[in-house]
Parts: C-alpha cells; sequence; structure tokens
C-alpha cells in the first residue's frame, strides 16, 4: 500500500479500519500530522505515540488531548503550544491541571466565554484580567455579574455597565 503509506490520513485509516492494528510502514507518515499522530495513538496504539509527539506537541487541540488522555499530566513541551488557544488553554487548565494554567491566561482573558468559565470553573472568583473581554459579551457578562455581583461597581466606574444597572436593576 505505498500511497496509503504516504497520507497521514489514509496511512491512519489504513491501519484503524483494514489492518486493526499498529502499521510500521506508514507512522512516519502519521507522525508528520498532529491530528492523525494523536488519533492513531488513541484508536491504533492505544497509548503514546513517542514518534510523533514533537509534532503532537505543536497543536494546541491534539496537545491538549493527547495529554489528558497520555501524559495524564502536564506537558511541558506542549504547553507553549496550548497556550495560544482560548479554548485549549481553559480545557487544559481545568481537565489536566486542575488548576490555573498562567501561560495560557493572556489568550484565555481576550474570550469573554472562555475568560467567564475560567474565572467559574478555575478561578473560583472575580477574573478582573478577564472581566474587559466578559463585559463586550452580554451573555457572558449577565452570568458574570451574577456569579460576582461585587463586580458590579467597578464595571459602572469602567463604564462597562450603566450607572443604573450598577445595583441589578
Amino acid at each position: 500500500m505505498p500511497g496509503e503509506a504516504q497520507s497521514p490520513y489514509y496511512a491512519y485509516l489504513y491501519a484503524k479500519n483494514i489492518l486493526g492494528g499498529r502499521w510500521p510502514e506508514g507512522e512516519a507518515a502519521i507522525a508528520k500530522d498532529p491530528l492523525y499522530a494523536y488519533l492513531y495513538a488513541r484508536d491504533v496504539i492505544q497509548g503514546r505515540f513517542p514518534e510523533a509527539e514533537v509534532t503532537i506537541a505543536r497543536d494546541p487541540q491534539a496537545a491538549f488531548d493527547y495529554a489528558r488522555d497520555f501524559i495524564e499530566g502536564r506537558w511541558p513541551e506542549a504547553e507553549e503550544a496550548i497556550a495560544k488557544s482560548p479554548r485549549y488553554a481553559y480545557e487544559y487548565a481545568t481537565n489536566v491541571i486542575k488548576g490555573r494554567f498562567p501561560e495560557g491566561e493572556e489568550a484565555i482573558a481576550i474570550r469573554p466565554q472562555w475568560a467567564r468559565w475560567y474565572a467559574e470553573d478555575v478561578i473560583k472568583g472575580r477574573w478582573p484580567e478577564g472581566e474587559k473581554a466578559i463585559a463586550k459579551d452580554p451573555d457572558s457578562a449577565k452570568y458574570y455579574l451574577v456569579l460576582f455581583p461585587e463586580a458590579r461597581l467597578d464595571w459602572a466606574l469602567k463604564g462597562w455597565i450603566p450607572m443604573d444597572d450598577m445595583w441589578g436593576v
């Protein structure tokens, strides 16, 4: 199967669906693609795929999934890539680290929904670094202010909410 051995997609599918197990001839191609390398580790090897870890570590989604499923803890080699994605930085903090992920907070802080969830689920309190973004999204802002009503005065003084809304009226 020379053609399949060149394509990460077809090599992964061939190993998974035709062979039902590892395919050494296709692993070099698979190891070049972070998504298919992760899927190969998950679906075929059912464990770590060391030859592909450098590639997997470059992609936020694949790196998060791999850290969660196989590293089962912090994966320093992948944290730079994970930290660039608001979603996967949040997911890494909640599902892998189970605590704050300072390296990813800058990315999380610019996306209202992820910032609100980070404050609620990770910090478990107000998170001033994310409040400016949260305030820009009406749904996130409303929910955040229900969770942390003590933020209303600060938000009103900054002009993020009307003064007459300061009391939640």
